[in-house]
């Protein structure tokens, strides 16, 4: 199972980043199970949370931090970094970092875009790329 875990905040783009890899997710047959939390610092805590209780043999996180007027964007960005980036080294499963974080709105809408690039996919794609990898050191 592939566990999911999504920031709700800039919920426009994270519907479709969730959307992307769902969509992914089931084109594979993969069973997952999607987490959703408020904002991207949540992510980190709730992440750890799902892991212990559950097992998964994958996280995807997904968010979208958006720089604005202020300095917040750059704490947000430097807290999920590296908490998800310890995390990852923590535990025995891969955490896909799927949080955008982008100068502009636009420039994340174009990430999500279900008709162009969308991140959802990819993100699923490096998880089972992952998994793989994992495994292969397993045995």
């Amino acid at each position: 199972m592939i566990a999911i875990v999504r920031s709700v905040f800039n919920e426009e783009i994270t519907d479709k980043l969730l959307e992307g890899c769902v969509h992914e997710l089931i084109q594979k047959n993969i069973d997952h199970r999607i987490f959703d939390c408020p904002g991207a610092i949540e992510t980190v805590g709730y992440t750890k949370k799902i892991v212990a209780a559950l097992n998964p043999d994958a996280v995807i996180v997904i968010g979208a931090i958006i720089k604005g007027d202020t300095d917040h964007y750059e704490y947000v960005c430097n807290y999920v970094t590296q908490g998800h980036s310890y995390l990852a080294t923590q535990i025995d499963i891969p955490v896909i970092f799927g949080i955008l974080t982008t100068q502009n709105e636009e420039l994340a809408l174009e990430r999500a875009a279900l008709d162009k690039m969308n991140k959802g996919k990819e993100f699923v794609d490096t998880a089972l790329y992952m998994m793989n990898a994992f495994n292969r050191i397993a045995k």
